[in-house]
């Protein structure tokens, strides 16, 4: 096993992309639903062993909810009647078990990945080491704006500031936008300086080549073999469960 702190995140990337393409790709609502129930145990198994803490999680899948909840606002609504519309009911209900179960496997298994590591992970998959570069300064970048956003949100929470309906409310909430993007764009312009401090530039991001497959831990493997085991389980049953049911 490797004694490199930053893990080899290969096979958890090779496995939210297992699962991702055969949520995009089936169009079974039960194999949907199966697929997210197992996401939301194997978040609650971890939870439960003290591995993963439920704030940071419950956080990022409330902002995924959001999201959800505008998909059931423009597709399910047929706003001329103001009334369901039972075709729109069906596709957003199963979008939305796309996405929740797309967003919570990418959580529990790339969650702990900063951007350095997703982009050595896609690139141990065969991304161009280019693209690989660009992938880290990316996920880097929005890193920051979380960052400077929280930095603000402390800020004004320090000098007693309460959001209401109201007029103050949408012109502080603009000002707080405005500083997000200032403070984001001072903080990327130094990123960018140290950097070419380095010799380095946008798309020479220090992404070290993977090690080789062998020296993988087998937790790792572990990881792969039981996602893709559960996916095709999940996958043939439902078909076989559709077609009786049909």
């Amino acid at each position: 096993m490797s004694h490199d702190p930053r893990p080899d995140g290969r096979l958890r990337l090779a496995a939210a992309l297992a699962v991702s393409l055969a949520a995009a790709a089936t169009r079974s609502t039960t194999a949907l639903a199966v697929l997210a129930g197992l996401a939301v145990l194997a978040a609650l198994w971890l939870i439960v062993s003290a591995e993963r803490s439920p704030g940071p999680l419950l956080r990022r899948m409330a902002v995924v909810s959001v999201f959800v909840l505008w998909i059931w606002l423009t597709v399910a609504v047929d706003w001329r009647t103001l009334s369901a519309d039972p075709a729109g009911v069906a596709l957003a209900w199963q979008m939305t078990l796309r996405i929740e179960s797309i967003a919570l496997t990418a959580l529990l298994l790339l969650g702990r990945m900063d951007g350095i590591d997703l982009a050595r992970a896609a690139v141990g998959l065969g991304l161009p080491r280019g693209l690989g570069s660009l992938l880290a300064v990316t996920v880097r970048q929005i890193a920051v704006l979380e960052e400077t956003g929280q930095r603000l949100r402390r800020a004004m929470r320090a000098r007693a500031y309460r959001p209401r309906f109201s007029r103050r409310t949408l012109r502080v909430s603009a000002q707080q936008v405005a500083w997000l993007i200032i403070h984001a764009s001072l903080r990327a312009e130094r990123m960018a300086l140290g950097l070419k401090a380095r010799g380095l530039g946008a798309m020479d991001w220090p992404v070290r080549p993977a090690s080789g497959w062998r020296s993988l831990p087998r937790s790792e493997w572990a990881v792969l073999a039981g996602v893709s085991a559960a996916l095709a389980v999940t996958l043939t049953l439902t078909s076989i469960w559709d077609r009786m049911h049909r």
